[in-house]
């Protein structure tokens, strides 16, 4: 799953050798990013999308700068979480993750995705714990 992949790449970043190599040369992701931009019809795992959010926001911020392609990126998750929000319970992790994740990176507009998360979490509320 592409997520797996996403994840493996922000744990790197806590590597401040990792997390140089990728701030010099942001194309070392193109082939991660392209493979999400190809797959956006097939990203519909909660999971799967809550984790490559929060792992391009955690990337962004350790290195400080957006990844290559990161308006199409932000667009293809915004795009998959709104549909798959609209059918199904995200719980409550995800929806931590996800709105940390788009609030953290200053996500311009994303009216629609927040109006879905509220739902989301008053609909888990009793599953929030801290």
């Amino acid at each position: 799953c592409i997520s797996f992949y996403w994840a493996k790449v922000a744990g790197f970043v806590y590597d401040e050798s990792e997390c140089s190599k990728l701030r010099t040369n942001p194309e070392l992701l193109q082939p991660i990013v392209k493979l999400t931009l190809d797959s956006s019809d097939k990203l519909y795992h909660p999971r799967s999308l809550a984790i490559m959010a929060h792992a391009v926001a955690k990337i962004s911020s350790r290195t400080r700068k957006s990844i290559i392609q990161s308006k199409e990126v932000w667009q293809v998750l915004e795009h998959n979480i709104i549909d798959v929000a609209e059918n199904e319970n995200l719980g409550s992790r995800n929806c931590a993750n996800i709105l940390w994740a788009f609030a953290k990176m200053n996500q311009r507009n994303p009216d629609h995705l927040f109006g879905i998360m509220e739902n989301q979490v008053l609909s888990n509320m009793n599953e929030f714990n801290s």
